[in-house]
């Protein structure tokens, strides 16, 4: 199940694309399934349990997809720029998403984007 903040009649905060500091350092993330994505983490409680929280921007190239997974625990993303496309639906900067656990999706973007995304366990992924 996916829950959306609604803040204005379109369902996003009353924005335009917001600025992230310049000097983030991004990488490459999940090479050869996630094409097209990088990340700059925030930080990363997975590396000493398998079971924790992580914060990071995302940013999606034009084009870029990433295949369908089931969330096992909460996420929240807040769309910094561009188009976020999830599941079809198109998210505009200032659109807060928020997932319940067992919801299940896949993302893309046409014309690229950032996102800020946090997940309170991490995802399961699924074959495609």
């Amino acid at each position: 199940e996916m829950l959306l903040c609604d803040w204005s009649s379109d369902g996003a905060l009353p924005i335009s694309d917001i600025e992230i500091p310049a000097d983030l350092e991004w990488a490459p993330y999940m090479p050869g399934f996630r094409e097209g994505v990088e990340i700059s983490v925030l930080f990363d409680q997975t590396q000493e349990d398998p079971n924790g929280a992580d914060m990071a921007f995302l940013r999606y190239e034009p084009g870029s997809y990433t295949p369908g997974h089931v969330h096992m625990g909460f996420e929240t993303v807040l769309v910094l720029q561009g188009d976020y496309i999830e599941n079809g639906q198109s998210f505009s900067p200032g659109h807060l998403v928020v997932r319940a656990p067992g919801t299940c999706h896949s993302m893309s973007s046409k014309n690229g984007c950032v996102i800020l995304a946090s997940r309170y366990v991490p995802v399961k992924q699924l074959q495609e």
